[in-house]
């Protein structure tokens, strides 16, 4: 007799990882973290921790803050946050100033001096916000103690490029 040997059918190739798939995933997370950046940026006016803008506080570099303790942090930003009403007020005005800048340049004919006048009065605006921004940071100095004041001086070398006293980096 001989024997019949049934052969069983071979089972299909598997089907390997989709990375189509993966890849649309992946890409579908990405896009609502940005999605969700943009519209949380929004929702909050200003960042925390913001005191004012680059214009009114110029002497203070930002990394600063970073080496400063949380407890101490929020203690000399209040400082800062003092001013903040000055600040703003001072912002706008300066704005509508902007404004009344364009529309002096609209004006048909060209009045030459009506757009002087409105610069004139944009950069006294200017002047004097800056001017409020440096007595804050006078306030904010008295606050420091001596190694504090040694921290803000060489993150003010840092950021403007300056190696040191000697010329030789620290």
């Amino acid at each position: 007799m001989s024997e019949t040997q049934t052969l069983a059918p071979a089972p299909p190739p598997g089907r390997g990882f989709n990375w189509r798939g993966a890849l649309l995933l992946a890409s579908l997370a990405l896009n609502l973290v940005f999605i969700g950046g943009g519209a949380a940026r929004f929702v909050m006016h200003d960042r925390p921790g913001r005191m004012s803008g680059i214009s009114e506080m110029q002497l203070i570099p930002r990394k600063f803050f970073g080496d400063l303790g949380a407890g101490r942090r929020g203690e000399m930003m209040a400082v800062f946050k003092g001013y903040r009403d000055e600040f703003r007020g001072g912002r706008d005005a300066r704005r509508q100033l902007a404004l009344a800048i364009a529309d002096a340049l609209e004006v048909t004919p060209f009045d030459q001096a009506r757009v002087a006048q409105a610069v004139a009065a944009f950069t006294t605006q200017s002047s004097q916000l800056a001017g409020r921004g440096g007595e804050a940071a006078l306030d904010f100095i008295a606050k420091l103690d001596d190694a504090e004041r040694k921290l803000l001086a060489q993150r003010i070398r840092e950021r403007s490029g300056s190696r040191g006293k000697d010329g030789r980096g620290d």
